[in-house]
């Protein structure tokens, strides 16, 4: 029992992580996953949108801000100091799991942006690494949501 509030001794997919981010981002309500915006025939035309669907409220929107804040000093003031941007604001929270093998870990991160109106919410997990979460899995989950924040721009 002491292992899980440090997230030992529990199993999840970055799916399930990236849900977490994103039912953080909106507010407290948990969002059916999907794995893409579009399906585009071959010249590039929209075939169909995959619409966003609410699943139902899992958390009160007071505690979602409380829980954004928190995210937001783990980037502008906690371990992930080293993800910070002026282009914007960006929530996450970094995640270093021991694999019982010396200096082997699997890191995370998770991830959205911008922090005051999300756009886009992330989860990047790696295994085998002899880093942290805020340098291993940060720094890609950061470039992911940069790319997706330029892609949205330009739509």
């Amino acid at each position: 029992i002491g292992n899980v509030p440090i997230g030992q001794g529990i199993a999840v997919t970055p799916v399930q992580m990236a849900m977490v981010a994103t039912t953080v981002a909106n507010g407290g309500v948990l969002m059916q996953p999907h794995l893409l915006d579009s399906v585009r025939a071959p010249n590039g035309d929209v075939v169909a949108r995959v619409k966003p669907r609410k699943v139902r409220r899992v958390i009160s929107p007071r505690t979602a801000h409380e829980l954004t804040q928190m995210m937001e000093s783990v980037v502008t003031g906690g371990t992930a100091t080293n993800l910070q941007t002026s282009a914007f604001r960006l929530a996450g929270k970094t995640g270093t799991a021991e694999t019982g093998i010396a200096g082997k870990y699997v890191t995370w991160f998770i991830a959205f942006a911008p922090a005051e109106a999300p756009k886009v919410a992330v989860a990047v997990a790696l295994e085998n690494q002899t880093g942290f979460g805020a340098t291993t899995a940060g720094p890609i989950a950061k470039s992911l949501v940069e790319a997706i924040l330029a892609e949205k721009a330009n739509t």
